[in-house]
């Protein structure tokens, strides 16, 4: 392909009339139209439209394939990790290790003088609480830096009127589940749920036996989150219908290990209020609205 079949290709595909590009390059028209028609613009032109098109000045003269995208290229650098010989146990450790690094590459980004990639900071636990934090008005990210005590929280502002309102909205579902996790019987059964492993099942009486909470508490939770909690099938506890048992030990519990990391996440992000940050090792800030709508809160009528 030559250099202005490639041009135009490009400018096709992205829908970028001629007009327009010759704008951002400070020429006319007609200049552009001469390229795609077997011209060349003047070299210090070349590295420009390359960097518009975000292709590779090679690629522009039909010396190599395109450059793939950077959401193709996180897809291939990650996928590539279950590609090798190593263990799955070394894999999955090597996928959450880039994971990581490309989240933390997203903070570093966002300030705009920020050119180069440089490792996470090492924050000790007896050291000073520190995290990252972006607040745009176009979204907000949050990452703990502490040591062990990783979590990441990334939210794109809602289009339209479904902003985070909705967030505080007066909801009997929220503020149930909330007043669930606030009980500290219930704080013990769920951590000793989650201490199951993966096809590990408990019945009533070892989770009684376990926990010093009533069996009536532990059954009112356990049916609580997979009634309300759970949703078309799918719940962080696993219930379990056992047949042939006493009467009163008829069913198994266990975490789902998909939906159940939720349950994680919450006390993470919890624990994070609870213990804020006291510095902040990456911070970008301009965030000019409000986090809700005044008019779509709940007012004292």
């Amino acid at each position: 392909m030559s250099f202005g079949e490639s041009l135009q290709a490009l400018r096709k595909e992205s829908k970028v009339t001629q007009e327009q590009l010759a704008s951002y390059l400070g020429v006319s028209a007609q200049a552009v139209s001469k390229w795609e028609n077997g011209s060349y613009p003047e070299g210090d032109l070349i590295p420009r439209i390359a960097d518009y098109f975000k292709v590779s000045i090679d690629y522009l003269y039909g010396r190599e394939e395109r450059r793939a995208s950077i959401e193709q290229q996180v897809v291939n650098e990650l996928s590539s990790v279950w590609r090798s010989e190593n263990s799955y146990d070394v894999m999955q450790k090597e996928f959450v290790d880039k994971a990581h690094r490309l989240l933390w590459a997203i903070q570093i980004s966002s300030w705009k003088n920020s050119v180069d990639y440089y490792a996470r900071p090492q924050h000790e636990e007896n050291s000073a609480r520190m995290s990252s934090a972006i607040a745009f008005d176009e979204g907000y990210s949050f990452m703990r830096l502490d040591k062990n005590k990783d979590c990441f929280l990334f939210l794109r502002q809602p289009e339209g009127d479904k902003g985070y309102e909705r967030w505080f909205s007066d909801t009997t579902e929220v503020r149930e589940f909330f007043g669930k996790l606030a009980e500290r019987d219930n704080l013990k059964v769920l951590g000793f749920l989650y201490t199951l492993r993966h096809g590990e099942l408990a019945s009533l009486s070892t989770i009684e036996k376990a926990t010093c909470v009533p069996r009536e508490k532990i059954t009112a939770l356990l049916d609580y989150i997979g009634r309300s909690v759970g949703r078309d099938g799918e719940s962080p506890i696993l219930e379990v219908q056992l047949i042939g048992n006493d009467e009163d030990d008829q069913k198994a519990y266990g975490v789902n290990m998909t939906l159940g990391g939720l349950f994680v996440g919450i006390f993470a992000m919890a624990d994070s209020y609870v213990h804020s940050p006291q510095g902040y090792s990456m911070q970008s800030a301009s965030r000019t609205q409000s986090w809700a709508d005044r008019s779509k809160i709940g007012s004292c009528k």
